[in-house]
């Protein structure tokens, strides 16, 4: 009798602990959110990486990989996180192309991909809803499409299975929110991205807007209607950089939605003979060794490219029939963030366009980051 007493006391003592430890934890969010940051740091240190997640049925599926862009190094890693995970299956066959930043290609990579009887299909639809009668297309043709990384329009269920992605909008508060920080509420700051419309850039640009319109002291150099446009090429973001750097004597602040532009932004700013000013942006390992090189302000989100596990998860589900339940968008938190404690993620062994927060490793980046067949 006294044993089993001893073993409910026990018990009740572990529940206690939980509740306890719910509670923290709830307070610890509460707080995250009155903070106006986001708490899905559980979202991004899995990093789409998540072997319970049944997706792999018995039927064979061609699954269809096609990104506008597909030919720069983040496109590389978007490739080999829905590839590798498509090898998972042992019954589905890849086929995949890219866009190379044209139009009209990605649009025919989308179509060609049915042609060639494609029962699933992941796209990052980089030229925004100028793809989404394609996709569209696709889907009446009973194709299972996911979309991600980029906003086609259109609605999950209908135009396609669902659209996965980051909460671009809030990444733009977030970075804007950060840099008024970092340049104490005065400053001169510019705004870097890819193709000009891509929705990407305009929800961030969109959202950068609203946060310094609250700050006086705050100016987007680029301007509010459109953004400094460098196709996420690094050599182009250098030689836009270096126009921007002629033109204004004064530019304290960059925020650029690729991580390798934005090295290749700094860069350009050490050619010109000018010191490296605070930056917002995306993780890339460049750009982390870089500033920690010059002790100079930086603050990262996740590249996400491993949001394409998810979607590659979401699409062969689908054309196998099975359930997918994986959240569509995801808040994501600071990856770094040198003004909070959260310092630079520098790898002094892995190359400059490594993304550390994607979770994958360099083999199999080799293996699998292809955008061709």
């Amino acid at each position: 009798m006294k044993q089993d007493k001893s073993k409910h006391a026990r018990r009740r003592h572990r529940v206690a602990v939980a509740i306890v430890a719910g509670v923290m934890a709830l307070a610890v969010t509460a707080v995250a959110f009155a903070a106006g940051w986001p708490t899905a740091a559980h979202e991004i240190a899995s990093a789409g990486v998540n072997s319970s997640v049944k997706f792999c049925g018995t039927k064979p599926i061609t699954l269809a990989v096609e990104d506008g862009v597909g030919v720069n190094p983040w496109s590389l890693v978007s490739y080999a996180a829905v590839r590798s995970t498509a090898a998972e299956c042992k019954n589905v066959k890849v086929i995949a192309a890219a866009g190379g930043g044209v139009a009209t290609t990605a649009i025919s990579d989308i179509n060609s991909a049915v042609a060639q009887g494609a029962n699933a299909m992941t796209v990052i639809p980089d030229f925004g809803q100028s793809e989404l009668p394609a996709i569209q297309a696709a889907t009446k043709a009973g194709v299972k499409v996911v979309p991600w990384a980029a906003a086609p329009g259109g609605k999950n269920g209908v135009d396609y299975v669902a659209y996965v992605d980051w909460n671009d909008a809030l990444a733009g508060t977030m970075w804007a929110q950060w840099m008024v920080k970092a340049l104490h509420g005065k400053g001169n700051v510019i705004y870097t991205g890819g193709p000009a419309g891509n929705p990407v850039g305009q929800a961030q640009l969109e959202a950068i807007d609203r946060v310094f319109a609250k700050h006086p002291g705050m100016k987007l150099l680029t301007g509010t209607t459109t953004w400094a446009v460098d196709n996420w090429d690094p050599a182009t973001a250098q030689t836009v950089t270096a126009a921007l750097l002629g033109r204004y004597p004064n530019i304290n602040g960059v925020i650029s939605n690729y991580g390798a532009s934005a090295e290749a932004i700094a860069r350009a700013f050490s050619a010109a003979g000018r010191k490296i000013v605070p930056l917002a942006t995306l993780d890339e390992n460049g750009v982390s060794c870089l500033y920690k090189s010059k002790h100079v302000a930086l603050a990262t989100i996740s590249s996400r490219n491993w949001l394409g596990r998810i979607a590659a998860r979401k699409a062969i589900a689908a054309a196998e029939g099975l359930p997918n339940r994986e959240p569509d968008i995801y808040n994501l938190p600071w990856w770094e963030n040198t003004l909070a404690g959260k310092t630079y993620a520098c790898n002094s062994k892995a190359s400059a366009d490594f993304y550390p927060s994607d979770k994958l490793t360099p083999a199999q980046i080799k293996q699998f980051g292809k955008y061709s067949s």
